[in-house]
């Protein structure tokens, strides 16, 4: 009973700190948002908080369920594959990983690749991408790090045009939707001419909760940036990607999380 109340009155408080800060626009700057993004991951590097939240193989909701872990990059790859096709990746592909985290995606995207470019802010991800990689005897991993503040930075260590960017469970993570409008660029900017882009957002359904946190990085990250359904789709198009399709999940139980949409996207 003083379990449930405690946990009762933290919704409460948490309820009222959203609608408090929504009311007022106590917002925090883009910059500080990125700051601490970029201090929060590095916190994996100094060992300081454990992989789950980057979905590392062993860590967090995948400690005991080693199934699970698998399960979630199989279920990307099922969707993807009923908007693309089934047979899209059965040719060599040049792949970009946006937010690679422990591989969950890797080591399904990957396996037909000509190169697979896992792209993080934190090296710790990246060795881990590349452990996972490496235990499934994939040798066309190219692990990429970039600061935060610099997403456009990519552009520069890719000197090939890619044929897919596909980027899950990210961009709810990213400091604000300017920061997802960057990221759009780039990701057109990399992909050659009806090149494909595979991102999973988190969609608003205009209640409080579904809105963008914009504070409190560690604490909100999960729920940082959302985008109503349409509204990511015209900002896709606005940055040069052609909504092609999209899938909706309203619950998401392999994660414990709702209100997901994934987008399949083309360079014209």
């Amino acid at each position: 009973m003083a379990n449930a109340l405690r946990s009762l009155l933290g919704t409460g408080y948490r309820a009222s700190q959203r609608l408090l800060h929504n009311s007022l626009g106590m917002y925090q700057s883009e910059a500080q948002l990125i700051d601490d993004a970029q201090r929060h991951w590095n916190a994996l590097s100094t060992q300081e908080q454990e992989g789950g939240n980057a979905h590392w193989r062993g860590n967090g909701v995948f400690a005991h369920d080693d199934e699970r872990w698998l399960a979630i990059g199989r279920h990307n790859l099922r969707i993807f594959q009923r908007l693309a096709g089934a047979d899209w990746l059965s040719q060599p592909r040049r792949i970009v990983d946006w937010g690679c985290g422990g591989g969950a995606n890797a080591v399904h995207f990957g396996v037909d690749a000509a190169r697979y470019y896992g792209v993080d802010i934190t090296q710790a991800s990246l060795a881990e991408c590349q452990r996972q990689m490496a235990t499934e005897g994939l040798r066309n991993y190219v692990p990429l790090l970039f600061q935060a503040a610099q997403p456009e930075h990519v552009t520069a260590l890719i000197a090939e045009p890619c044929d897919l960017v596909l980027s899950t469970y990210v961009y709810e993570l990213f400091p604000s939707q300017a920061y997802g409008r960057r990221v759009l660029r780039v990701m057109a900017e990399l992909l050659a001419t009806g090149g494909l882009a595979f991102v999973q957002i988190k969609y608003s359904d205009l209640t409080l909760n579904s809105q963008p946190y914009r504070w409190g990085y560690a604490q909100n990250m999960a729920n940082m940036t959302t985008y109503r359904v349409e509204e990511f789709w015209e900002l896709a198009e606005q940055c040069g990607l052609m909504p092609q399709l999209v899938v909706l999940e309203p619950q998401q139980p392999l994660v414990h999380d709702r209100r997901y949409a994934y987008f399949l996207l083309q360079k014209p």
